[in-house]
């Protein structure tokens, strides 16, 4: 069964999320026994699409993951601190973007080839493909976008028909790749234009006619993003509602600890002014009040810290989850960004 780019229709897509932690590198197969090398990433979220009949209504199963297995994916092994900037190489490996920046110009020296700090593989510049060879310089310009229904990469000005023409809407534009092997079919050498969420593979269409995704729950590459932004929005939504209770917490803890001042002093006050209307005989008494009453506060004092330095740590928290999955959302790339979040079995985190 398979849905198209536009989505929508009789049938709708009931979502769950659940989340998957590896290092190993993994494949992806397809019918006929065929895998798909891609490199080992720890990812964050893997989608399942099951589908139900006409009338039916989509439902989602959210799971977040833990704290700490969370923070760990969105550490850059660069710098060793959570993205600022995530920014994936085809490798699967991300690093913030000022990292992998600085290293880059680390290694340029003339070089149109770059290694991942990570893993070490190779990637390099990518060329316009509609650009002659024999322009100043001795090469075309670099380019932009990468269409992968044309199969070609272009620069900016032979982009222009891309993005004003109707004709090409429909096509799928990415950030330039240089080799369109690891999308493309290794029985069929089409593009991956599908997913299939039985066999939790990517296919070709050549694929689908064969038929042996015929009974499967199959859609089309944006159409998938389409769902998997939805639910990134939902999981936005609630970071940020996490966050707004976290600054209502924390304002009213404030509140708390300026009133207990307040009145502190005042109780200070009342205490002097017993103290100088007494006579000597009752000194003590009044030191031993103002005792008792010092210790009190600072116990109400470190109780309202504590609950502040927790809830500011949860807070933090939180704002990583919302910069991580804002990020997720900007990703304009399907493939990426169903590779990113598309792995089994990862330990779950709730909201």
């Amino acid at each position: 069964m398979v849905e198209a780019d536009g989505g929508g229709g009789g049938d709708c897509a009931g979502i769950s999320l659940h989340s998957q932690h590896t290092d190993c590198t993994q494949h992806t197969c397809f019918p006929d026994g065929h895998s798909l090398q891609t490199p080992g990433h720890q990812q964050l979220i893997a989608l399942c699409v099951t589908h139900t009949h006409t009338h039916t209504h989509t439902s989602g199963t959210l799971h977040l993951l833990t704290m700490a297995s969370l923070e760990e994916e969105l550490t850059c092994s660069v710098c060793r601190d959570i993205f600022s900037k995530a920014h994936p190489l085809p490798c699967g490996h991300s690093f913030c973007s000022p990292c992998i920046r600085e290293a880059w110009s680390d290694q340029r020296e003339g070089k149109s080839r770059f290694t991942c700090p990570q893993c070490q593989e190779e990637h390099g510049e990518v060329l316009c493909d509609s650009c002659p060879p024999e322009v100043e310089e001795g090469q075309p310009p670099l380019a932009v976008k990468t269409c992968l229904r044309c199969e070609v990469s272009l620069c900016a000005e032979h982009l222009k028909p891309h993005l004003e023409r109707p004709a090409f809407s429909t096509h799928l534009l990415v950030d330039p790749l240089g080799d369109l092997s690891q999308r493309r079919c290794p029985t069929h050498t089409e593009i991956l234009r599908y997913y299939c969420a039985d066999e939790r593979v990517y296919v070709c269409g050549d694929c689908l006619l064969e038929g042996d995704h015929a009974q499967h729950k199959v859609k089309a590459l944006r159409q998938v993003e389409e769902d998997l932004k939805v639910i990134l929005q939902t999981l936005l939504r609630k970071a940020e509602e996490k966050l707004k209770d976290g600054e209502r917490i924390l304002k009213e803890h404030e509140n708390i600890d300026s009133t207990m001042a307040d009145s502190l002093k005042q109780d200070d006050t009342q205490v002097e002014r017993l103290g100088s209307d007494l006579q000597f005989q009752v000194k003590k008494l009044v030191s031993a009040l103002r005792e008792i009453t010092k210790r009190e506060r600072q116990q109400v004092i470190e109780h309202v810290h504590e609950d502040c330095s927790k809830v500011r740590e949860d807070m933090s928290q939180m704002l990583s989850i919302q910069h991580y999955l804002a990020s997720l959302l900007a990703e304009t790339d399907p493939f990426l960004l169903i590779w990113v979040t598309g792995r089994p079995e990862q330990p779950t985190f709730h909201p």
